[in-house]
């Protein structure tokens, strides 16, 4: 296969993007950049302070106890907070609305909408120091078959939980980051 002679314009360009992607690749490790989700998305210290978040009572329905089990298993890693520095209370909200309506009325999907008003009280001081609004939409289908319709409601309320508890925990955990020191 024979090769085409490079021109000093072409090598020049090669050498050019090669350095500005090193240059990015230094420039994002040198500034602090942290990526939002994963393993290392908060610091040493807001995973030991999310671990000191007491889960308050949410709801006597299945869907608060269900959104209480996944907050406890992602701020907590599913234990009990030892000597709780804060408490999470939770006011759930769940909405069900039909979306698609067939030629008979029947609706044949639907999306759940959960709201969690969030607040985080500071035991030490009993203080709320941070009080927001969280919030997560998911949908799912009826099938013809009255199990499959009952499997597919539950499915939905369970994404709608954790990806509720998902959102909570990061803004729990960005707030812990950016807290003022005492």
């Amino acid at each position: 296969m024979p090769r085409t002679p490079s021109t000093p314009l072409a090598s020049g360009l090669h050498r050019l993007a090669a350095a500005w992607v090193l240059g990015a690749a230094l420039a994002l490790g040198g500034c602090g950049f942290q990526p939002m989700y994963g393993s290392h998305s908060t610091s040493a210290e807001a995973e030991n302070l999310l671990g000191s978040v007491a889960i308050g009572p949410i709801g006597k329905d299945r869907t608060a106890q269900i959104l209480r089990n996944d907050l406890i298993d992602k701020i907590s890693a599913g234990r009990s907070a030892q000597n709780p520095r804060f408490r999470l209370d939770v006011q759930l909200e769940t909405i069900e609305l039909g979306g698609l309506i067939q030629t008979d009325s029947s609706i044949t999907r639907y999306t759940v909408t959960m709201r969690g008003k969030i607040s985080l009280v500071d035991l030490g001081s009993g203080q709320m120091v941070m009080n927001e609004l969280a919030r997560a939409t998911t949908a799912y289908n009826v099938p013809q078959s009255e199990y499959g319709a009952i499997a597919a409601q539950q499915d939905a309320y369970r994404r709608a939980s954790g990806q509720l508890a998902d959102e909570i925990r990061s803004r729990i955990a960005s707030y812990l980051e950016t807290r003022p020191r005492n």
